[in-house]
């Protein structure tokens, strides 16, 4: 299938236009030089007041602001094909739509997102939106999810969490053991019906939010806006996602070499990779579908 160099987003004039995307090489040299980056590039994609919803959530084309809660709501890539991808779980799976969708289109995929946001797919109880009780609702789209996947039978899963700061439902920080217990139960769910599953790791947190901070410091990037790899600033779940992967002997796919060296950086080249604190940018991880291509291939041709 031949895509265009770039996609318009919207197909009304004015719309977004998504990069082409950078081949693994680029990435890595611009990722590589990342920390050299002290001020605001005059051609920034998006520009400073664009930055904070570039996101899959708002952007018109992926309609997913509301979270995709069935197999028929949010489906994308290669709509008509056979072969089917589920990427599963809360705001950091829909982040990196832009990527999977393209790898779909590309190889005759079809994607599905199932995610809520706020709602890990790792069997675990947090604290809703309001911080006060257990999100029951979380806890009954996972196993509605669950079903569902089972009954589509899908050629590959992919779950996707947020790590940082997770709050449980004693009000405290989940710990790493029952996270991983959590996610471990999960993927042996879905294996139990023999699919294929990987982990897609997360990236991690900036100490502030990235168009914010930009904005107050354009000539100060690195020292006032990037973030040390990882970053001790934060309760995080990354080590305890990549053990579950290994103990159920699942792929762990780690995105955070294609952002970050030593350091996290808010400007990669000259895209903004966060638009928040967070979450991957949508145009950004636009610009890495290759590298998700590459990282996919071989788990749905295999």
């Amino acid at each position: 299938m031949v895509l265009a160099a770039a996609v318009l987003v919207g197909g009304i004039a004015g719309a977004k236009v998504l990069p082409a995307p950078g081949t693994p090489t680029e990435v890595a040299a611009l990722v590589a030089s990342s920390h050299k980056i002290d001020r605001v590039p005059s051609d920034l994609v998006p520009q400073l007041t664009g930055i904070a919803t570039d996101n899959a959530a708002v952007w018109g084309y992926w309609k997913i602001k509301s979270g995709c809660t069935s197999t028929t709501q949010c489906v994308y890539g290669d709509k008509t094909a056979t072969s089917v991808v589920v990427l599963f779980g809360d705001s950091h799976a829909a982040m990196w739509l832009p990527a999977i969708d393209w790898v779909g289109r590309h190889l005759d995929v079809r994607v599905v997102l199932l995610w809520l946001a706020g709602c890990p797919a790792a069997d675990v109880s947090v604290l809703n939106a309001g911080g006060h009780t257990v999100d029951t609702a979380c806890n009954a789209f996972r196993k509605a999810a669950i079903r569902a996947i089972k009954a589509l039978k899908p050629t590959l899963v992919l779950t996707a969490n947020r790590t940082a700061n997770v709050v449980g439902a004693n009000g405290r920080y989940v710990p790493g053991s029952a996270w991983q217990a959590g996610l471990e139960s999960t993927l042996a769910t879905l294996l139990a019906d023999k699919l294929e599953v990987a982990v897609i790791g997360d990236v991690p947190p900036l100490a502030n939010p990235a168009a914010q901070c930009l904005a107050a410091y354009p000539t100060a990037v690195q020292q006032r806006c990037s973030s040390p790899n990882p970053n001790p600033g934060f309760h995080t779940e990354l080590k305890a996602e990549e053990a579950a992967a290994k103990a159920k002997g699942v792929p762990y796919l780690n995105p955070v070499p294609w952002v970050c060296t030593k350091v996290c950086s808010p400007i990669v080249g000259k895209y903004a990779t966060y638009y928040d604190w967070q979450h991957v940018a949508a145009t950004y991880a636009a610009y890495l579908s290759l590298d998700w291509e590459g990282a996919l291939k071989p788990l749905l041709t295999g």
